[in-house]
């Protein structure tokens, strides 16, 4: 498994995992309707284009695909997480939050916070977040639950050691 930044032509890559992990990942949460208002089978690329650049984004590739991604704004919100069903439950969105984690108690802040869909809220709990808030909204004329959910930083930097300069570096010249 390799970490690295997105770059513009991951764009297709990352809006088929999104699409995947919501159908495969999310059909035991949600309705069919309400899986199709949240990842449409014809996505707008454009404002795909313009979220991914307005944050940070994390990939982790395994044998060259992209297995699963994160978006961070760098002042604390977990924007997108996604893994692909083919590469769920081996350790990327781990992976991927820990390097979030290492990146917000770089940027000095006291906590992290995400909006977390039914799917992702144990996986999140499993981090330490607890719910701090709960809304329904709606999507394409569906409604979907989903939880505010926030996480004490420990400013502790030893965690930083875990990862290596090079990926660190890149990171932090965003």
């Amino acid at each position: 498994m390799h970490l690295r930044q997105y770059h513009q032509s991951d764009l297709e890559a990352v809006i088929e995992v999104f699409s995947n992990a919501v159908h495969q990942l999310g059909i035991q949460h949600y309705s069919r309707n309400a899986l199709l208002a949240w990842a449409p089978y014809n996505p707008d690329r454009e404002k795909w284009r313009d979220r991914l650049a307005s944050i940070l984004v994390l990939i982790v590739e395994d044998g060259g695909a992209i297995a699963g991604f994160i978006g961070y704004d760098r002042t604390g919100l977990i924007d997108l997480l996604f893994v692909h069903s083919a590469f769920a439950r081996r350790g990327i969105a781990t992976m991927l939050m820990e390097t979030v984690e290492q990146l917000a108690a770089i940027d000095g802040l006291d906590y992290i916070h995400t909006k977390a869909s039914l799917v992702a809220r144990p996986f999140f709990e499993s981090r330490g977040f607890v719910i701090a808030g709960e809304e329904i909204v709606s999507v394409g004329g569906e409604n979907l639950c989903r939880f505010d959910m926030i996480k004490a930083i420990d400013s502790d930097q030893k965690a930083i050691l875990s990862l290596p300069n090079s990926i660190l570096n890149r990171i932090l010249s965003c």
